[in-house]
């Protein structure tokens, strides 16, 4: 009877540990869910830092350390891959070297990890189509739950040196930030 009793327990015990496993592992393709479409902004902004070739005085080259508002939407396929936007504002001080667009996102989750690389769409209001399929940065990205995104993130050699922390949270109101400009849907749309 001890011996049942301890079979039915550890039974029990291996159900549960799998039916739990289950619960917090994604579906695989057919069945995933698409956990990171919508739109998600950074709370609070996103710290970076470059290496530029002016520095504070011109021609002598020094890191800087930048923030920016970041809004990316996202949209998520069954099997993980994604699409997006990423609109950002990046300010070195108040009124001084200001920067903003709109670039093209591409990507793919595995479980909670997720990597995006992105490419200019628009650049300080002018679009840049020429330049949506030249990469210029890549994030990579643990999910914490449905609600937020930490990141780390990484440009490529044809800008200075650059790094960058975000942590993006869902937003909760997205129909009250300013829209993905139209002519960056244009530009990144998947066969334009």
């Amino acid at each position: 009877m001890l011996r049942t009793r301890i079979r039915s327990s550890h039974a029990l015990w291996i159900l549960t540990l799998t039916l739990g496993f289950a619960a917090t592992t994604p579906a695989i393709a057919g069945g995933r869910s698409k956990a990171l479409t919508g739109t998600w902004v950074t709370r609070p902004p996103a710290s970076f830092v470059y290496q530029d070739p002016d520095g504070y005085a011109p021609g002598t080259p020094a890191p800087i350390k930048e923030s920016s508002l970041m809004r990316w939407e996202l949209v998520e396929d069954e099997d993980g891959l994604i699409l997006g936007y990423n609109t950002y504002y990046s300010q070195e001080n108040p009124g001084e070297n200001t920067s903003r667009g709109t670039l093209c996102m591409v990507g793919a989750r595995q479980g909670s990890r997720i990597v995006l690389t992105e490419a200019y769409a628009i650049v300080d209001g002018e679009p840049v189509p020429d330049l949506s399929t030249i990469p210029i940065f890549e994030f990579n990205c643990e999910s914490n739950g449905r609600k937020s995104l930490r990141c780390i993130g990484n440009g490529f050699s044809n800008l200075q040196p650059t790094a960058l922390q975000a942590v993006l949270r869902r937003a909760k109101n997205a129909d009250q930030l300013p829209p993905v400009p139209d002519a960056a849907r244009e530009i990144c749309q998947p066969g334009s």
